[in-house]
């Protein structure tokens, strides 16, 4: 049996807010639509129809009512001490993906130095019949050098790539 849906208050000024996000077509869609869900749940619609509405599945909706249900006391104090500015961001905020940190890199700043710097040396120091290095052939040589056991292409042409953004910034 499922449990009892998180109670969701807001104010008239959180409204307009959660109005606004809902209706701007600037607004991402996620944003938009979890803005609905609250806006919805505080009409008293029932998770089962704001599913329906929002196209998402009742923990999803759940969710988001729990996470605006713990947030309240600090949207009041933001409201009540700061600019509505503010309070759009804090609720923007509050919508959102919490940032995740993803997996763990495979591989070391060393090991991505040392691939970074094979594509800095001239090909034939390395006995390799080209002018260029390629990513595939920088893949071989960090393996033929014990710098890595296996890398594929595209992930050397990452490790290029960020090395060239860090130096033009």
């Amino acid at each position: 049996m499922p449990g009892k849906a998180a109670k969701v208050t807001i104010t008239e000024r959180q409204k307009e807010i959660l109005e606004l996000l809902t209706n701007s077509p600037t607004t991402s869609v996620c944003i938009s639509q979890r803005a609905k869900i609250i806006l919805l749940a505080f009409q008293k619609k029932q998770n089962i129809e704001i599913t329906e509405i929002v196209q998402l599945n009742p923990q999803q909706v759940g969710h988001w009512r729990k996470r605006w249900k713990a947030a309240w006391d600090n949207l009041i104090n933001i409201e009540c001490t700061q600019t509505i500015t503010k309070l759009r961001c804090a609720i923007e905020t509050l919508l959102s993906d919490k940032h995740r940190s993803g997996r763990k890199s495979r591989f070391t700043t060393e090991q991505q130095a040392s691939i970074i710097a094979i594509a800095c040396e001239d090909p034939q120091e390395s006995e390799r019949p080209i002018s260029i290095w390629t990513q595939r052939e920088i893949a071989e040589e960090a393996i033929k050098r014990n710098i890595v056991d296996t890398i594929s292409p595209n992930r050397v042409r990452d490790f290029l790539k960020s090395s060239r953004s860090e130096t033009t910034s």
